[in-house]
Parts: C-alpha cells; sequence; structure tokens
C-alpha cells in the first residue's frame, strides 16, 4: 500500500487552527511545520528556513502511514511582532522557526535542528 501523507498549507494563526481542529479527530499521524512565508519568487525571508525545508521535504517521503503535515507560512512582520499568536499560544509557544513539532507531544525540532536529516527521521518515526 502506497503511503499516504496528506499535506496542507496555512497563512496565520486563524488557518492553523483551522487546519488542526479540521484534522486532529482522525487516525493520521499529526505534524506541523512552522516556516518563514516566500516570496514571489518562492524563497522564504527566514534563512534558516531555507536550509531546512529541503531537508524536511525530503523526510517527508518516508513519513509514516496516515499521516498529515500542516505548514503554517509566517510572514516577517507578522514573526518578529513579540505578541503574535504563534509566540503566545500555549499550545505552540513557538520561539524560533522553522519549528517542526509532533502534534500531541512534546516532541520538536527547532531552527538548526530542522536541516539534520537524522533529527527529522527520528521525529517522523513512528512510535
Amino acid at each position: 500500500m502506497a503511503n499516504v501523507v496528506k499535506r496542507v498549507s496555512v497563512h496565520g494563526f486563524t488557518e492553523y487552527l483551522r487546519a488542526v481542529e479540521e484534522y486532529s479527530n482522525s487516525s493520521l499521524h499529526m505534524f506541523a511545520l512552522f516556516t518563514g512565508a516566500l516570496d514571489d519568487q518562492g524563497k522564504s525571508w527566514c534563512p534558516d528556513c531555507v536550509k531546512a525545508d529541503p531537508v524536511i521535504e525530503e523526510a517527508t517521503k518516508s513519513l509514516p502511514e496516515c499521516s498529515c503535515i500542516i505548514t503554517a507560512y509566517i510572514d516577517r512582520p507578522t514573526w518578529k511582532d513579540p505578541n503574535n499568536n504563534f509566540r503566545k499560544s500555549a499550545d505552540l509557544q513557538l520561539t524560533c522557526i522553522p519549528t517542526l513539532i509532533k502534534l500531541g507531544t512534546e516532541k520538536r525540532l527547532q531552527e538548526k535542528e530542522c536541516a539534520k536529516k537524522s533529527l527529522v527521521a527520528m521525529l517522523f518515526d513512528e512510535d
């Protein structure tokens, strides 16, 4: 059976919450990636995100069967606001991007960790 991975892209905190609500009641393995928004040329404003994105993209090919990864693109002005919802949310408490989280657990990778193949593979590994 082919690996079934649902990919959901969102922009902003409200869209992120909507996506989590929509898919969290399913039997999917849930992951969330918080990364810098892309410009017109498809490049993120966040240097660490630029390095991590290809590593994470490659690792998604090995996600457990029936997984969902929600990618939340955050624009620079929103991220730089210390009072943004991504930082203030009790569930997220983001301190940096990129951040990759296995939802429903304490497992997360932050910044340069997201560019390390072995760490991303461990986070995606079925427990």
